[in-house]
């Protein structure tokens, strides 16, 4: 369907008169109006469709979000847009479509989104904090088998206790010390094990996530 000019300079001028935080406005006008903001001229259209994009993630709609910046991405590409606003138009769509995908848990693809963008801009710290997130999400194998040490550790202390209260005090009153000092050792011995799980998941990932940067930026100095 054509649209005459002077009814596409109303209809961008009406989306531009939308509160830029009202985004279920945004996205409303949008959808209603989607096959028309088609017909706009390029930039008129890339300034829509990007307000639209955004406002879908700050209501949520994560899924919807991630289809649109992989189209936004591809006319950044197609047309060679560099910037948008003074910024690298690029780089934020990617960011976005990472933490989008953060958002419905897809921490793989969140990260290999980040680690395409450090590529391009190894020095710029957001994205190097984001992957460090990224990469605490993943739990790898082994912190399973320091969580399912301690929680052993723990039932075994729960259980010398429960011996403690119930047969070594009324019975055996001269183990009593023996079997204080053992219970605090399985405990101390549980949360040990899980702190130190934890604590080696989140130093790895921190320093898997700037050693990457560090690379990058190597590389960029060499190029």
């Amino acid at each position: 369907m054509a649209y005459l000019p002077a009814y596409r300079l109303k209809l961008y001028r009406n989306f531009k008169a939308i509160d830029s935080t009202d985004y279920h406005g945004i996205v409303r006008y949008y959808e209603r109006f989607e096959d028309a903001i088609g017909t706009l001229d390029m930039e008129e259209y890339f300034d829509c469709t990007l307000a639209y994009t955004e406002a879908l993630f700050a209501i949520g709609n994560y899924a919807q979000h991630i289809v649109m910046c992989d189209h936004l991405l591809e006319l950044v590409i197609m047309q060679n847009i560099r910037t948008w606003g003074g910024e690298d138009v690029y780089a934020r769509l990617l960011f976005k479509k990472a933490a989008a995908l953060y958002q419905l848990q897809e921490y793989p693809k969140s990260e290999h989104i980040l680690r395409e963008l450090i590529k391009l801009h190894p020095r710029d710290r957001v994205p190097v904090r984001f992957l460090r997130a990224c990469l605490l999400r993943q739990k790898p194998a082994w912190l399973s088998v320091t969580r399912s040490a301690t929680i052993l550790l723990l039932f075994l202390a729960v259980a010398v206790i429960a011996l403690e209260l119930f047969v070594v005090r009324p019975f055996f009153p001269d183990f009593y010390h023996t079997a204080l000092l053992l219970h605090n050792v399985l405990l101390v011995g549980g949360i040990a094990v899980l702190a130190a799980g934890e604590f080696s998941h989140g130093w790895r990932c921190f320093h898997t996530a700037r050693r990457f940067a560090r690379n990058m930026c190597r590389r960029k100095k060499q190029n």
